[in-house]
């Protein structure tokens, strides 16, 4: 009963560390015209997929390129319009890299990686890329393009933040509620113990009041 207490405590704060790393975002600034690699762990631990994410704020989160690393290598495959030539994902033991070549103002967005462990998809090693275009772009509308990066970010942050919430206040209600039943079942096996203990007790009391009863009529005759 004291695993079932603690499980909504370790759910929140199980939460609460996750919402706290994925506020940890990396921020990268880049001019146009050049490449830049981003990096993310490789934390399988057994043969699966990783994949490359970008989110900007005027779209979902889209699939840029997915890979199953095993023992054999494995190309990479490419989605939603994205092309090797122009952001290169690669793996290895250690780490996940995207390469992206002749960068421009619409690559900038929020790239993570998706590692497939078992049953889920874990989302880490999040990083805001701005891409500063210096022909036409001022130093206020590098800070406005930040800002808008940073902004979204937090918007995903508060998200996840009340998603932890409702779920832990789901958990935390659904074990009280166990904790509540399975007491009440202990208080009415008890209850049925007392009421059958003493029913022995009156029982016993009855027989050994028979038992005493031709004793006493010898006595009288």
């Amino acid at each position: 009963m004291n695993l079932s207490a603690t499980h909504p405590l370790t759910l929140l704060l199980i939460g609460v560390i996750f919402v706290k790393r994925a506020s940890l975002t990396f921020m990268k600034t880049v001019k146009r015209g050049t490449n830049v690699s981003l990096l993310c762990s490789n934390i399988l631990k057994e043969p699966s997929y990783i994949a490359w994410f970008k989110h900007t704020n005027d779209s979902l989160p889209l699939c840029i390129a997915t890979q199953y690393v095993g023992e054999k290598p494995v190309d990479s495959i490419y989605l939603n319009g994205f092309k090797k030539n122009h952001a290169e994902m690669s793996v290895n033991k250690t780490f996940s890299s995207l390469r992206i070549v002749n960068v421009d103002v619409s690559d900038s967005g929020i790239f993570y990686c998706g590692s497939f462990l078992t049953n889920h998809m874990m989302f880490h090693n999040k990083t805001e890329l701005v891409v500063v275009n210096e022909t036409s772009q001022s130093k206020g509308d590098t800070t406005n393009a930040a800002r808008g990066v940073t902004e979204e970010t937090e918007r995903s942050c508060h998200i996840y933040y009340t998603l932890t919430l409702i779920m832990s206040g789901l958990v935390l209600l659904s074990t009280v509620f166990a904790i509540v039943v399975f007491i009440r079942f202990k208080e009415r096996n008890k209850q049925k113990e007392d009421a059958q203990h003493r029913e022995n007790n009156e029982m016993n009391k009855q027989l050994q009041q028979v038992s005493h009863w031709p004793y006493r009529s010898k006595m009288q005759t």
